[in-house]
């Protein structure tokens, strides 16, 4: 028996107490084991795509011109005019021309351009691109024909004026020298001189003379540059890119180079151009530096060459282009594949900020999200832990796969669903609370965008491909778009794939 002096107090703190132990009756604990670790899936290998490094090298055809325009090499004066000429049909004739120095121009430019005839061909090329498998050298040509009484461009007429072209094939070879020959020769009169004998042209005759000797004359030139070759400068360039690119300090660029092929030339006078593109399948990997590749310099891809130059007439006249060499290989663009690490404590920070004081209602009875995070479980499945109070106390466990959403540039849980443990004891401990509704909560605020992953790709290769490799030879790059692509979650991080589309060139001094 208590004393009166504390019966009172004491008979207060009993009530208290009686309803504490009834409060907690009434608010039931629910803390569900965390799930077991799934066994460790590996994220499947990014698909590379394939890119193109392109950088130009150049050729010096000025021997090739000197010897073309050398008169022991190809005659700048055909002198038959004292000496007759016999036609095996019976037709005497004579002729005489003369020709300029040779320039280099493309064939078609006069058509190209619509220049007027008489032009000097040194003109031709102004304003013309040459691009294919062949160069072309052309010249003024002054002539005249005789035929017994039948003449033109002698005595007080006008020598008659003609153009001399020929075309040069010229390829690279599997081992990167410079093969020419020459394919074509040809003679046009660009002032009318009609002169028929015995049945025969003596016109033709004589340009078919004239396009002989100078095709001798060009074949003899054309094996001055046969010796002209770009190996050590490509296999320079192959070097350098055999190396993975240090990005930051466990970022690597890795350009994966596969084969080399080149577009054809371009350019007109004594130095032309050509592109050669190395074909590369160029990701970024984190982690140690990636061993360097350790294949040679291949041979050179030598595809079909060229049908010939084509210009904007053809495609006025055709709607397209025609299929050349050069306009086939033209350059791919530039694709890196990442997978970029996202780590969770930072997707829990965003998770739980946009969760956190939400509440799920019923009867009158509720439940108040006080916190919430993500981790890896293995098996390419994520787990989060929302934490609660309110009429019932402890934190539950979903899980899901994440799936990327290309069109949104956003990732969510595929099938996100309750964790076996969780979802018995809620049943068991909380009768009053709606599941579904509990989950479908959850799943509309688990959604992430990938626009970090995606920030960080683009500030990688931004100052990534812009840099010197070596003292000859620098790289010169531009990102044009970013995109996530596919999501991979491992236990350390969630892995957001992007792909990486822009352009990339060398420069080679």
């Amino acid at each position: 028996m208590f004393p009166k002096s504390i019966r009172h107090p004491l008979v207060a703190i009993f009530a208290l107490l009686s309803l504490a132990s009834c409060s907690a009756l009434n608010n039931p604990v629910v803390r569900p084991p965390a799930p077991l670790l799934l066994p460790p899936t590996p994220n499947p290998l990014s698909p590379a795509q394939e890119s193109s490094i392109s950088f130009p090298v150049h050729f010096d055809l000025s021997p090739f011109l000197t010897a073309a325009n050398d008169d022991g090499v190809t005659p700048k004066k055909f002198d038959h005019w004292g000496n007759v000429v016999k036609h095996p049909k019976g037709a005497d004739y004579r002729y005489y021309a003369e020709r300029d120095d040779f320039t280099m121009a493309p064939a078609s430019a006069r058509q190209a351009t619509g220049t007027p005839l008489g032009t000097p061909l040194r003109d031709w090329w102004k304003g013309i691109e040459l691009s294919s498998s062949h160069v072309f050298v052309g010249t003024d040509l002054r002539y005249k024909i005789g035929a017994h009484t039948l003449h033109c461009g002698d005595g007080s007429e006008w020598p008659r004026r003609a153009t001399l072209h020929g075309s040069i094939a010229t390829e690279l070879t599997p081992t990167y020298g410079l093969s020419t020959s020459v394919a074509s020769v040809g003679v046009n009169t660009l002032d009318p001189c009609k002169i028929t004998l015995a049945d025969t042209d003596v016109t033709h005759e004589v340009k078919q003379r004239l396009a002989e000797i100078v095709r001798a004359g060009l074949s003899r030139a054309a094996t001055r540059i046969n010796t002209l070759t770009v190996k050590s400068q490509v296999e320079d360039v192959w070097n350098a890119l055999r190396n993975p690119l240090q990005l930051e300090t466990d970022a690597w660029l890795q350009f994966n180079i596969d084969k080399v092929r080149h577009s054809g030339f371009s350019g007109v006078g004594p130095i032309v151009d050509d592109t050669i593109q190395i074909t590369a399948k160029p990701i970024i990997v984190f982690g140690q530096a990636p061993p360097a590749g350790v294949a040679a310099l291949p041979p050179l891809d030598t595809p079909p060459t060229s049908t010939g130059f084509h210009d904007a007439t053809d495609a006025k006249l055709y709607g397209t282009l025609p299929t050349t060499l050069a306009n086939r290989l033209s350059p791919t663009g530039f694709h890196v594949v990442t997978d970029i690490p996202l780590d969770y404590a930072s997707l829990s920070k965003g998770l739980a900020s946009r969760l956190t004081g939400k509440r799920v209602t019923k009867k009158e009875k509720f439940i108040l999200i006080t916190n919430a995070a993500i981790f890896g479980n293995g098996g390419n499945q994520v787990v989060m832990r929302i934490d609660f109070g309110g009429d019932a106390i402890g934190h539950a466990y979903f899980v899901g796969k994440p799936e990327m959403n290309s069109l949104t540039q956003t990732v969510s849980l595929s099938g996100l669903r309750y964790d076996f443990a969780t979802e018995s004891l809620l049943q068991q401990t909380v009768e009053w609370l709606d599941l579904s509704i509990f989950r479908d909560l959850i799943a509309s605020d688990t959604v992430f965008g990938v626009r970090a992953a995606t920030d960080r790709v683009e500030a990688l290769l931004a100052a990534g491909i812009n840099r010197t490799l070596t003292p000859s030879i620098s790289m010169q790059g531009t990102v044009g778009t970013v995109q996530g692509i596919g999501v991979f979650a491992d236990v350390k991080a969630l892995h957001v794939r992007t792909m990486s589309d822009g352009m990339l060139g060398l420069t080679v001094r």
